[in-house]
């Protein structure tokens, strides 16, 4: 989950650099750049609930 959100933050941010400059619509990048910001909170979440199991 880790991995795709880091893609997604990537694609998505500069998908958002490409239509902001050509004056296109930034709604598509922006669902893909908040897609990979909650797929890599919800990684770092379920990291930390392991760790704390572990202690």
């Amino acid at each position: 989950m880790k991995v795709i959100g880091w893609i997604c933050v990537a694609l998505g941010g500069l998908s958002l650099i490409g239509a902001a400059s050509a004056g296109h619509s930034a709604f598509g990048p922006l669902f893909w750049l908040g897609l990979g910001i909650v797929l890599l909170y919800f990684a770092n979440r379920k990291k930390n609930n392991e760790d704390d199991k572990e202690q």
